[in-house]
């Protein structure tokens, strides 16, 4: 077989297991091992894989903003970012390698699962903005939430403009207004757990979930691939 991330040849290992599941392995061994999905110790807040279970230093400044304290219930993630994610997501994002978001299915879905127990979640994908999705020509955010297999809404409207990556972190963490409301009967006292690919500085995830907050959402939680 071809791994889907080095693109090199390997055996696939056989097991009942593989069998019994119908699990199309699809990475080499050595891919495998360095996806790095995230362990415990982590922080509470925001998942970040840690030495403690102790707020890191991005979520105490998050809790000491008076329009952030109540707004994020929590951020969880399953992988953390590394050389190998960086060029995976980078194929995944900006090369529309659409076919790499099959191998992280199980993993997503076994994280989610352990990591909320609300009863009916409604997933709501981190949109891009009109001119972003045309660029690219698909939304991985919500390809991600097709993986997980709950119910997904689309109420968010994201204005457009200049990316993330070319802002220092302070401009990120003071961004607000990224977003608008296209429909807000649907989210009123629904649990929602945000989904994007990757957390970094919080800035995104914390503006999504003000608007639904403040649109009637009973609770926000967010799901990321990724956490920087």
């Amino acid at each position: 077989m071809i791994c889907l991330i080095c693109e090199g040849h390997f055996v696939s290992s056989f097991t009942w297991k593989s069998l019994l599941l119908l699990n199309d392995d699809r990475l080499c061994i050595a891919c495998k091992q360095h996806l790095g999905k995230i362990q415990r110790p982590i922080c509470p807040a925001c998942g970040r894989a840690q030495s403690n279970d102790q707020l890191c230093q991005d979520c105490s400044r998050w809790k000491e903003r008076p329009d952030s304290t109540t707004v994020l219930v929590k951020n969880r993630s399953v992988y953390a970012y590394s050389d190998l994610m960086k060029d995976v997501l980078s194929r995944f994002k900006f090369r529309g390698d659409t076919a790499l978001a099959e191998i992280f299915r199980q993993d997503v879905q076994a994280v989610f699962k352990r990591s909320f127990s609300m009863r009916e979640p409604v997933l709501i994908p981190i949109p891009l903005s009109k001119e972003r999705q045309k660029e690219r020509g698909f939304n991985q955010s919500l390809l991600i939430a097709s993986l997980i297999g709950q119910p997904i809404l689309q109420p968010l409207e994201k204005k457009h403009q200049s990316k993330q990556s070319k802002k220092k972190k302070k401009e990120r963490l003071d961004r607000k207004g990224m977003f608008q409301i296209k429909q807000s009967d649907a989210i009123v006292q629904r649990d929602i757990i945000l989904i994007d690919d990757i957390y970094t500085t919080g800035a995104t995830i914390y503006d999504a979930a003000r608007i639904l907050k403040e649109a009637g959402a009973k609770s926000v939680s967010s799901f990321t691939l990724i956490r920087s």
